[in-house]
This record gives structure tokens, sequence and C-alpha cells, in this order.
């Protein structure tokens, strides 16, 4: 009597649906054990259990992030200091994809953070080369140099597929009276 009632359940938490262009990265007692792609996959209740659900769509990181909802401040991009001690600030766009779930999974803060990181990194080390003036006028450059370097760093796990930047601001300096 009680296995029947049992059955069912069991029946439900062992099969599992992934939807499409989805990964799902599972663990059995905390070590990666398997990628399930999209379709019903079964799974062993009690020892199983999904680490991280892996979008494999092509996604979007603009920078700055977006305001939080019910905010009326425009977001600041980030401010980067040029070789002559200019500030500068940069918006842009970078779309990407995932093509390795597994080492997608197991970037420290996942892996739209991981390409926010990447970027800040690099495009930190473009601007200290250049003067605040050829920072500000060299856009193409600067995505073609940040796409290429992307592309190297994240090329294990995420494909770039564009880098846009948007603005190149002379940020302002504070007057200290």
């Amino acid at each position: 009597m009680a296995l029947s009632a049992f059955l069912p359940l069991a029946a439900r938490t062992a099969l599992w649906q992934v939807p499409e262009d989805e990964v799902w990265i599972v663990e059995r007692h905390r070590r990666f054990h398997r990628a399930l792609a999209a379709g019903r996959r079964l799974a062993v209740p009690l020892l199983d259990r999904v680490k991280a659900k892996v979008d494999l769509t092509q996604q979007m990181l603009l920078w700055p992030s977006a305001p939080r909802e019910g905010s009326v401040d425009e977001p600041a991009g980030d401010v980067f200091t040029a070789r002559d001690g200019g500030k500068v600030e940069i918006r842009m766009r970078i779309l990407w994809r995932i093509t390795d779930p597994v080492q997608a999974a197991y970037q420290p803060n996942g892996p739209g953070l991981a390409i926010d990181d990447l970027a800040a990194a690099i495009l930190r080390r473009l601007i200290a080369a250049l003067p605040q003036e050829a920072a500000m006028t060299s856009r193409s450059t600067l995505d073609r140099e940040l796409t290429t370097a992307l592309t190297e760093q994240a090329g294990r796990w995420a494909e770039i597929g564009s880098v846009r930047i948007s603005e190149v601001l002379a940020h302002p300096v504070p007057v200290r009276a």
C-alpha cells in the first residue's frame, strides 16, 4: 500500500523535462556528474541535483546595466583613467552566447559577471595606454580590440558575437574648493 503511493512521486521526481535552448548541469555528491540536454531525462532522486540551468541563447550585456525599476537616475557607465590622467566613461553592449555549458556553470560569479569582469579589465588596460582625446575618438578601434581580447579570454566557454561601444564620454573631474 505505501509503496503504491510512493511510486508516482518517485516517477515524477526521477523524470526531468529540460527546455529547448537550455542545458542543466547535474551534480551528484556535490561533484559534476553530467550535463542534460533538452528533452526528457532520467535522474536519480535524492542523489542528483541541478547545480545550474544554463541558457544557450544569445545574451546581451548592457554597460552600464539597466537602472533598477522605479529609479529615475540614469546609470553611470564605468569610468577609466587614460594615460594622461583624464577620466573616460564608457557605455556599450556585448552580445555573447555560451558554447561550453559545463565550463560556464563553474565560473565563480556566473557567466554574465565573468564577461563583465573580463570586459572591465580589458578596457582598463586599453584606455590606460591611450591619452583621453584618443580614447574618446577611437571607438571602432576599442570595439575591435575588445572583441579580440574577449574572444581569447572567454573563448573556452563563450562565443563573443559583437561588442558595440555606444558612447565614450569625458568624465568631469570634481573641483575641490
